[in-house]
């Protein structure tokens, strides 16, 4: 059983279609990392992931279950098996760190508040904030909010977490931050899938490369095959680009 499989993935935005026919599977514990140029529809696939964005055509599986808008029940459980962080950041301005970090498995789980607050401690020290916790963001660097996005993701138990250009908003010197929580993440076996222009992460950490470009995947294979030896002559032109 994949952890995440699309079948014939396709979202449209009128007469625009983002991506078309999109067939992509994801094992326990790898790290899939996708690159492409600025509107390929890497980010709006993401979001199809977890039913922030509705696919026109397709189907979604998570850890075997088929997101269906049908039964909101049924979805909103599976949901919750994936955590998703942001270019944004989007925490709570009013919130403290450790507020922020426990108002999800509170209110949307239900969950025991003092059973919340100790895995919250554990999470925050995870990832390097234990000083912070009764800070509000505006307090934060960029990449400080970033890492409580991570741990307010972390905090709901995810099976699967997805990033959507965590890096892009943050200054070059706070991007190792972030970055280095993630590898933590992947080498303790988490499953996720990364959208980022950090081609480093991608050689270092991904278990297999997507290149999308246009809607479509162009290429794929493992970090090693894609980065020294690719096969389509869009993948070498892209490449060129950045190397």
């Amino acid at each position: 059983m994949y952890m995440i499989e699309t079948k014939n993935l396709t979202k449209r935005f009128g007469s625009l279609t983002v991506f078309e026919d999109l067939n992509v599977t994801v094992k326990k514990g790898e790290v899939l990392v996708i690159i492409g140029p600025s509107g390929s529809g890497k980010s709006t696939f993401l979001r199809c992931l977890n039913h922030l964005e509705v696919p026109n055509m397709g189907e979604v599986f998570i850890e075997g279950e088929k997101l269906d808008a049908k039964n909101k029940k049924h979805m909103r459980t599976t949901i919750e098996k994936v955590g998703m962080v942001f270019q944004n950041f989007n925490l709570f301005h009013h919130m403290t760190v450790m507020q922020n970090v426990i108002e999800a498995p509170i209110t949307v789980k239900h969950e025991n508040r003092e059973e919340v607050l100790k895995r919250a401690e554990i999470i925050i020290e995870k990832v390097g904030l234990s000083e912070k916790v009764d800070d509000y963001p505006s307090k934060l660097s960029g990449g400080q909010k970033q890492r409580v996005a991570i741990a307010r993701s972390l905090a709901m138990r995810p099976d699967i977490m997805l990033f959507d250009e965590p890096t892009s908003s943050l200054d070059p010197e706070l991007v190792g931050e972030v970055l280095g929580v993630m590898k933590d993440l992947a080498r303790e076996g988490m499953t996720m899938v990364v959208v980022t222009h950090e081609m480093g992460f991608a050689k270092e950490v991904a278990d297999r490369v997507i290149f999308m470009d246009g809607g479509k995947i162009v290429e794929e294979g493992t970090p090693q095959e894609f980065f020294e030896n690719p096969k389509e002559k869009r993948t070498k032109e892209f490449l060129n680009k950045i190397f």
